[in-house]
């Protein structure tokens, strides 16, 4: 859209939706207002027409012939006051008793009243039923549609006996027929106003857009390089934005005209200046690239140097910490051989009781097996004393056999003497008894004796080779010994040496890491030198190619400036 289009949518649409939307809130009101007015009239037809028939006294009622009375007024007889009703307002009224037409001013089209006809059943429903006032848009009368308004008649005295209604009718057609000239005569005046601000709309935009437009060609005049143009002077007086258009039009002509003469004359300076630049930068160029080699092999010396440190460094400390670990070695083995020394000559002590007590032990033995053989030759005294003992007691038997024989002889003088004979031989039984036992203990004695003089036999010849056993033993922890004192100065020589090493290994150590913080110092100076080289080198490169830029830029902005016409 072209802003011709563009102002008239923004001024035309309003008028248009403005003018839609109160021809629809006034088509509404109107019509409203019609209805109100017309059921307004109805109603108070209808209230006049029952003031008119109540204000006879007495009851409602139908006579035995069928006519309607009020008292002494015959309803069904009152042709005059209806007619007069409707000469007076226009509208056709009508009395129902119950829902039948009994009275009305409604003809038909032989001028008979329309009378006996029934009402409808929503009007029954809410009138008669309901005692509702009713208005109704659509009530037929002889094919004739009306508007009409119900109103219920109650009976004297009552105010829920519903006796019947009061109907007053108009024209529908005629009332629409108004309200439809009502509205048509709106509506025209709606539209004639519409056209006449679309009228002065399209006159608007037609002229500001015909001024927009020879602004644009000026602009467009300007954008081609001619800059010897000129605004008309009608454009150049007006007070709105057009007027502010054209004259900042030929502002910025002049602004554009001084600022090309400027741009021209710094344009030419800017081209001599870039190619002096240039050439210097191209010589410094060069200068910065053969520092930038030399400060290369510095930086890959520098390198080389640290690693080397950072090498030796790691070195000597794997070298310190194989020390440090051989230190801890040449103390534990002093521990241990200490430890050894004292087992050594703790065993070395208790060989040597060993020894004792074996000599003591072997000592004792043969003191123990001289002792048997004593035991044993007691054994054999007393088997001989055993063997004497038997004797003795046989032959004491044998004398206490003989004695009892001769008691028995002596008869009651020998009595006592049978009774010693007696004792004699109990003495005789009893030691025979008490040799077997002898005997018998003493053989066992002798087997016990004979037994253990083996067993001696067999401990003596043990306990020499035991004997035997611990001098070779003594005299193998001697030699330990030896060997462990000549151990432990061994070591003792190592740990001085490791000493003495882990000294000269601290120094060391401390000068090389000394060193590799020089060389690292070195090689990050030499780094950044490095860098600031390169750093330096591409800018004079950005120099040379922004002097080679300049140059080409300024020899454009001439081209460029040449395109305009002053």
């Amino acid at each position: 859209m072209n802003i011709k289009k563009k102002i008239l949518a923004i001024t035309i649409c309003p008028v248009l939706i403005l003018g839609v939307v109160s021809m629809f809130i006034i088509n509404t009101l109107v019509k409203k207002s019609v209805m109100n007015e017309i059921e307004d009239a109805l109603k108070g037809t209808a209230a006049a027409t029952l003031a008119a028939y109540d204000q006879n006294t007495g009851d409602y009622m139908q006579s035995s012939n069928g006519d309607i009375w009020k008292g002494s007024y015959n309803i069904s007889k009152s042709e005059n006051l209806v007619d007069r009703i409707k000469s007076n307002t226009g509208m056709d009224v009508t009395f129902f008793y119950g829902d039948e037409r009994i009275m009305t001013s409604a003809k038909d089209a032989d001028g008979s009243r329309v009378l006996g006809s029934r009402a409808g059943e929503r009007i029954v429903e809410k009138v008669l039923n309901g005692g509702e006032e009713y208005f109704s848009h659509a009530v037929s009368i002889e094919g004739t549609l009306n508007y009409g308004y119900f109103m219920p008649v109650y009976q004297n005295d009552s105010d829920s006996q519903i006796i019947g209604m009061v109907f007053v009718g108009t024209d529908k057609q005629e009332k629409d027929a108004v309200l439809k000239r009502i509205l048509s005569s709106i509506g025209a005046s709606v539209g004639i106003i519409m056209l006449i601000c679309i009228a002065v709309g399209i006159k608007i935009a037609t002229g500001m857009s015909k001024n927009i437009k020879n602004s644009v060609e000026l602009v467009g005049k300007m954008a081609g390089g001619d800059l010897n143009v000129w605004v008309d002077d009608k454009l150049l007086k007006k007070k709105d934005e057009i007027g502010d258009l054209s004259r900042v039009t030929i502002t910025l002509r002049d602004a554009m005209q001084s600022t090309i003469k400027e741009i021209t004359k710094n344009a030419k300076a800017l081209l001599n200046a870039s190619q002096l630049l240039g050439t210097a930068a191209d010589n410094t160029n060069g200068t910065m690239d053969n520092v930038r080699i030399a400060v290369s092999q510095v930086v890959d010396n520098s390198r080389e140097q640290a690693e080397s440190s950072r090498n030796t460094s790691e070195h000597m400390k794997i070298m310190g910490d194989n020390i440090t670990e051989a230190s801890r070695e040449a103390e534990m083995l002093t521990d241990n051989a200490a430890s050894m020394q004292l087992s050594s000559e703790k065993a070395s002590k208790t060989l040597l009781s060993l020894r004792d007590i074996n000599e003591d032990v072997k000592r004792i033995i043969g003191e123990v097996k001289e002792q048997t053989d004593r035991t044993n030759e007691s054994v054999q005294k007393i088997h001989t004393a055993t063997a004497f003992i038997n004797s003795i007691a046989q032959d004491t038997s044998l004398l206490s056999l003989n004695a009892s024989i001769e008691a028995a002889r002596a008869g009651e003088s020998g009595r006592g003497f049978a009774v010693v004979a007696e004792q004699i031989k109990n003495l005789s039984e009893q030691s025979n008894k008490s040799s077997k036992e002898i005997e018998a203990t003493a053989d066992m004695l002798s087997a016990d004796s004979e037994k253990a003089v083996s067993a001696m036999q067999q401990m003596q010849e043990i306990i020499a080779s035991q004997s035997e056993s611990m001098q070779e033993t003594q005299k193998v922890v001697a030699e330990v010994i030896a060997e462990i004192e000549s151990s432990m100065r061994s070591i003792a020589q190592i740990k001085e040496s490791s000493g003495k090493l882990e000294n000269a290994r601290s120094e060391v150590l401390q000068s090389v890491e000394h060193l590799s913080e020089i060389a690292e110092d070195n090689l990050n100076s030499t780094k950044k030198t490095f860098d600031q080289t390169e750093v330096v080198a591409d800018t004079f490169k950005q120099v040379y190619n922004s002097a080679d830029e300049l140059k080409t830029i300024a020899d454009e902005l001439v081209k460029s400036i040449e395109y305009f016409k002053m």
